[in-house]
């Protein structure tokens, strides 16, 4: 058995793409697919299909994956030991967000007590994050999704309220707060489905029996921010999301909307990674 060519597969299949497996692994895209090529071809299997731009598993490849998730995942634990027998911090975290800002503190920390590890910082809506963490390309994330899972623990950080701002030149730009049923008369824009920022806004003007007459999706909090700039409506974001920018006005709701929390998330189910225990130690335990 190539481990290379396992591990190419395994990289794939929890990445979901190519693209992002080969920049996980520091690799060109062509390499890894020729190394999963020779894997299928040695066994004469097929384990992935291509759909668009990402890939999917055959059922072949799902058995496999549970196999090679235990394999790397020993892997991993091996190097755990090793490194707390040596007593050196040291290695890489990679650290998943759903938005940059909710994540600078708790990093700050731990560059100023770890700094013998290399830190990645992965962003992404809240569902990729936490999909991420669960395939265990990501080491830890903070997301604003507590949906239980077997295999996640999930720590509150915070809340934070939901906001909406306009351009300064905005007919709602003197009002210092919005209500809900003034997204029904202007252009609503807010993040892609898998957002719980979009989930929660949705929730809250579904209960109001509320349906906005025209809604912009973006696939980014800057996005929204730059839509908004542009004049093409009012924008939905967490509070500490808002960019301080004179173009912009931020409008509290009038509304009892209930607030997003923010989750620090992992896995469970096997031994922790050193730089996970590092991370919780931030935290206070």
């Amino acid at each position: 058995m190539n481990l290379t060519h396992l591990r190419a597969f395994h990289l794939v299949a929890t990445h979901g793409s190519y693209v992002a497996a080969a920049a996980a692994a520091g690799v060109s895209q062509p390499t890894l697919s020729e190394q999963v090529r020779l894997l299928e071809r040695r066994h004469g299997v097929h384990l992935l299909q291509r759909s668009g731009r990402s890939v999917e598993l055959t059922p072949l490849g799902s058995k496999l994956l549970v196999v090679t998730a235990r394999l790397f995942g020993a892997e991993l634990e091996a190097e755990t030991i090793l490194a707390k027998a040596r007593n050196v911090m040291q290695g890489e975290l990679r650290f998943g967000t759903d938005a940059p800002i909710n994540a600078v503190g708790l990093l700050s920390i731990f560059r100023r007590q770890n700094p013998g590890v290399n830190i990645q910082l992965i962003s992404g809506n809240s569902a990729e994050v936490r999909k991420r963490v669960l395939a265990g390309t990501v080491d830890v994330g903070i997301i604003a999704d507590e949906t239980p899972h077997p295999d996640l623990v999930a720590r509150a950080l915070g809340k934070q309220d939901l906001v909406a701002f306009v351009r300064q030149d905005h007919a709602l730009a003197g009002s210092k707060v919005i209500r809900l049923g003034d997204l029904v008369d202007h252009p609503l824009i807010i993040r892609e489905i898998g957002s719980v920022t979009r989930r929660s806004i949705e929730t809250a003007l579904s209960s109001a029996q509320l349906q906005p007459t025209e809604v912009l999706e973006t696939d980014s909090r800057e996005a929204v921010h730059a839509a908004v700039i542009a004049g093409l409506g009012i924008g939905v974001i967490a509070e500490d999301e808002f960019n301080d920018d004179p173009r912009l006005v931020l409008l509290d709701f009038a509304d009892a909307i209930p607030p997003i929390t923010e989750y620090l998330v992992y896995r469970q189910d096997r031994q922790r990674s050193h730089v996970v225990d590092a991370v919780l130690e931030c935290l206070g335990g």
